[in-house]
């Protein structure tokens, strides 16, 4: 038993979960309460407490934490936005949290002396991200509830009943919710006086255990309501919180909420002129009923387990149960678990390990629309969520029935399997590349490129302006047909405007020019006979192009109007995205525009080296609708021999490597990001790169040592330095960077080859310089632009532009309709609505939106799933955990944030999702059948891009075709 590595463990959970606590400000509704609490209690003493008309609906037993961290924040003055105070008030739950996985290691231990499950099952339930949010984000304290509920069924398997009748009694002092757990405590009285030859002896305990129950809400209470009105006092509070709440679900992602009752009144219909109320109700007795059957079946079978009946009794109400909150399934998670390292079945596993995601889900949905409009997840998007998450949920339950009834009737428990054989500490080499598989994935590459460069733009467009920045510029125009429409082609303008009149004077047409009209065609109507002469006045920007249209859509001819009508062989045919910025491309596009011609940048809320890149495009190209879209969509394309190589590394087989890439190259999202002018490409890219060179490099370390890994080493720090210069995600993925070249150092040393501390020393110095010094040095380069265009350009300045970066991303307050938040990315629930062409045809439709590939993201979820199932029951591998920590890494940090974000966010993680495919086909031992299914994918992957091209690319389509592929209501990009 490594008790060293337990307290290690325990420590660091603790030491994370107020660290969350400090950086994170707490689900407003609870925090306001308990800080008003506390602050009262410590002000008024606790006679003075419930005052009438005083909104205090939690029971007397953790009033007294509460009142001590109001006495602790009056004497140190902290305010109610202190990071301290939320430190203090997540401090008792965070123990108690702690505690629980103690708990956990010290029943499984006694299972499974000899193995390592006990210390993987205490790591689980330390690190458990339900209790992780609950406690250490949302700050709640169902931890320091549950905690005496789960000593309270761990003294009851051993047949100590006054004490664990105590304990309830605690938890039911600290909230109501302990009422829930009464039915399974009355079973487990009842059931000893089965057990119990001395019948009088079983009812004298059952009776005296009642009373024990009630003493500590009786002496907690007391302070607060005196001798003469505290019984009543405190039924009223009970039984008046419990059902202060009369709807069918508030918030609890459970069976009754995936049927649509989320914040559904009670006597409102549910099915069949059925009640919620009287749903809810039929639930709830038939989970007692199975509450009394394996209580009394078990018993006689001589397998009775109150842990396992409390498990399945609190799961099982909050699951089927009216009136749930998200946050009941805690206690019922935590005796899950319990259950499990008592009985070490992988059914109870599953489910503790499966509720402990689907519960994280739920919490964190809550938690982050708390304050919006979509508080009461009444829009598309997070109702999905809900109704998805929900069943999630109750399959969950549904597994742990299974396993309640087979242990319980049968005493038949379904331990973990063992692993099969042990890792090899030295890795096997890789597979040499043979012809057909560079020929292979070469044909592949060009295939993706001939897609992905098909369609994407124009390569023709006016590039000499009328550039009448910080002046006005006028110009006469003569038209010498009959027109009716005018079209405008701006360029760049901090604020300008395009003014036209006639002859007399009169104003025709006046256009505000700004940030969102760059290099954009917009069409305008303005009736000009054939002859007139207008006065075209352009002020403070610049304008490329202008064109008159006649009736049937054809170019008027015109003399006169210099720069602004010199170039109409470069005047499209219609307007569209070929021609035209779309989305964040009037800020990237434009801004590697205005570095080629060593302009003004306007954009700056990025570093540099992804619109460098655009730039190189512009440079090449011209400034087109291809030219600026180039580099991306080389990128884009250089994504798939990547994916293909990393696939391939990562498993060592060849035929995956072909079909990681060949699902990139159809992935919705690689094509349509790749295919517009913004950095989020080249950010995915380099963070790929980096964590392929990471790849070879603990390969390599674990072959031939640090000092035989220099290469990959110093080519990693390049990638990483190209990604953080690229977008600021490229620092996420360097935190999973940095976890595996210090693991794959510890498992050298654990190799016991001589020489190590040599090894150690090169480590730390190539850390310090390919990981450290050189990233900076890349990422000042990449402001060479910025010098270029001001030679007085000093790291001064270039620090206010971090500076500025950093104030800009964490003070950004905006909305956006196409927002999305972090869980619903994980399924793709709301594309972003990149582009609408509003100059077609009646019946026709044409949009762009940034949608997840369905192949990739769905079957990459359910692997990254698997996957973590394997390492938490000890049936992980190394290439297994790197791809958890390279995909978490990437992905956590963004649970954090609370500013406007998009789906697009998700397409580094993304790559990963591709990664956890591979490694599970990996792990099939059936290969024909692993092939079989990775063709499957393939073929799957195909035949939704061929459905979904017209949304990927802006193609037009018939509207009966756009509104089919709005599979569901959260999509809405037609």
């Amino acid at each position: 038993m490594n008790t060293q590595a337990l307290w290690w463990m325990l420590g660091c959970a603790l030491v994370l979960r107020l660290v969350l606590a400090l950086v994170t400000e707490g689900y407003p509704y609870d925090m306001s309460c308990f800080v008003a609490w506390g602050d009262k209690l410590a002000s008024q003493g606790p006679a003075a407490f419930y005052s009438e008309g005083y909104f205090a609906d939690y029971p007397p037993g953790y009033l007294f934490v509460l009142g001590l961290v109001g006495l602790i924040r009056g004497a140190f003055s902290l305010s109610f936005e202190s990071p301290l105070t939320y430190f203090l008030l997540a401090l008792v739950p965070s123990v108690c949290d702690c505690a629980a996985a103690w708990l956990v290691w010290r029943v499984a231990v006694r299972s499974m002396p000899d193995s390592k499950v006990p210390l993987l099952l205490a790591a689980f339930t330390a690190f458990n991200p339900l209790l992780l949010f609950d406690t250490g984000v949302w700050k709640q304290i169902d931890s320091a509830f549950a905690l005496p509920l789960l000593l309270c069924f761990l003294l009851l398997e051993e047949r100590r009943y006054l004490p664990a009748a105590f304990l309830y009694g605690v938890a039911l002092a600290i909230k109501p919710q302990a009422l829930l757990f009464g039915p399974v405590l009355a079973a487990c009285f009842l059931a000893a006086i089965a057990q119990e030859e001395n019948r009088f002896r079983a009812f004298a305990r059952c009776f005296g255990g009642a009373a024990v129950a009630v003493v500590p809400p009786l002496a907690t209470g007391l302070p607060f309501y005196g001798i003469t009105s505290l019984i009543p006092s405190l039924v009223e509070k009970y039984f008046g919180t419990v059902s202060s709440y009369p709807y069918a679900s508030i918030n609890a992602f459970n069976w009754l909420t995936a049927l649509g009752g989320n914040w559904e009144p009670l006597e409102n219909e549910a099915l069949l002129g059925i009640s919620w109320h009287t749903l809810g109700w039929f639930f709830i007795l038939l989970v007692t009923a199975g509450l009394v059957f394996f209580a009394v079946r078990s018993v006689r079978g001589g397998h009775f387990s109150p842990l396992l009946l409390a498990a399945y009794y609190g799961l099982g109400v909050f699951t089927f149960g009216h009136c749930m909150h998200e946050r009941y399934m805690v206690p019922g998670v935590l005796l899950a678990l319990l259950a499990a390292a008592r009985w070490n079945d992988i059914r109870l596993y599953a489910a503790g390990f499966g509720m402990s995601l689907t519960g994280f889900i739920n919490l964190a949905t809550v938690y982050t629309l708390a304050g919006t409009e979509d508080e009461w997840l009444t829009s598309a998007t997070s109702s999905t969520v809900a109704v998805l998450d929900g069943l999630a949920e109750t399959v969950c339950c549904i597994m742990l029935l299974f396993a309640v009834w087979d242990i319980a009737l049968h005493g038949h428990a379904l331990p973990l399997p063992a692993r099969s054989r042990a890792e090899e500490a030295v890795p096997a080499g890789q597979p040499r590349w043979r012809p057909w598989e560079r020929r292979t994935m070469l044909g592949l590459t060009l295939a993706t490129a001939v897609l992905s460069f098909a369609y994407l733009g124009d390569t023709t467009a006016p590039q000499n302006p009328l550039d009448a920045t910080d002046t006005v510029l006028t110009e006469q125009v003569t038209v010498e047909g009959t027109a009716v429409d005018l079209w405008v082609y701006p360029g760049i303008s901090f604020g300008g405007s395009l003014k036209v009149a006639d002859e007399g004077g009169n104003v025709l047409f006046v256009q505000e020019l700004g940030y969102s009209t760059c290099f954009s065609w917009s069409e305008t109507r303005l009736p000009v006979t054939a002859g007139q002469t207008l006065t075209v006045t352009v002020e403070n920007a610049q304008v490329f192009e202008l064109a008159f249209r006649d009736g049937d859509g054809n170019l008027v001819p015109v003399t006169g109007g210099g720069a602004l009508l010199d170039e109409q062989d470069a005047v499209p045919d219609t307007i569209s995205q070929l021609n035209s910025m779309y989305f964040d491309e009037i800020y990237h596009g434009r801004t590697g525009y205005e570095q080629l011609h060593k302009m003004p940048v306007y954009e700056t809320t990025h570093p540099p080296l992804g619109k460098d890149l655009i730039m190189v495009g512009i440079a090449l190209f011209g400034m087109t609708g291809f030219g600026w879209r180039f580099s991306g969509t080389l990128f884009g394309v250089l994504l798939v021999p990547l994916a293909w190589c990393f696939a391939r590394r990562l498993t060592r087989k060849r035929w995956i490597g072909a079909v990681a890439g060949t699902l990139l190259a159809l992935d919705f999202m690689r094509f349509a990001q790749s295919r517009i002018a913004t950095i989020d490409i080249y950010g995915t890219f380099f963070i790929l790169l980096g964590a392929y060179f990471m790849l070879w490099y603990c390969q390599s370390v674990l072959q031939k040592g640090v000092n035989g890994s220099l290469l990959p080493m110093a080519l990693g720090g390049v990638a990483f330095g190209l990604g953080c210069a690229a977008k600021w995600t490229g620092i996420y993925a360097g935190a999973g960077l940095a976890i595996l070249y210090l693991g794959v150092l510890y498992a050298r040393w654990r190799q016991k080859q001589p020489g190590f501390r040599e090894e150690f020393r090169t480590a730390a110095l190539g850390g310090v310089l390919f990981y450290v010094l050189l990233p900076l040095c890349i990422y000042i380069l990449s402001y060479l632009p910025y010098w270029w265009r001001d030679p007085s350009f000093s790291l001064g300045d270039w620090w206010q532009c971090q500076v500025s970066m950093y104030s800009y991303h964490s003070n950004l307050e905006a909305t956006h309709p196409f927002e999305s938040r972090w869980y619903t990315w994980l399924l793709g629930l709301r594309p972003v609505w990149y582009y609408q062409n509003t100059h077609l045809a009646a019946g026709m439709k044409a949009s762009i939106a940034g949608l997840g590939g369905p192949v990739i993201w769905l079957a990459g979820l359910v692997s990254l799933v698997v996957l973590l199932w394997h390492q938490v029951s000890n049936r992980g591998s190394r290439a297994g955990a790197g791809v958890l920590i390279l995909y978490g890494t990437q992905l956590v940090p963004w649970m954090l944030v609370t500013r406007c974000t998009f789906l697009y966010h998700y397409f580094p993680s993304s790559m990963f999702c591709l990664a956890a495919i591979a490694l599970v086909l990996s792990r099939i031992r059936n290969t024909r059948l692993a092939q079989r299914i990775g063709i499957g994918l393939c073929g799957a992957a195909l035949v939704l891009f061929v459905c979904y091209y017209p949304v990927l690319s802006g193609l037009p389509i018939p509207e009966w075709w756009a509104y089919a592929l709005e599979v569901l209501p959260s999509f809405g990009f037609y």
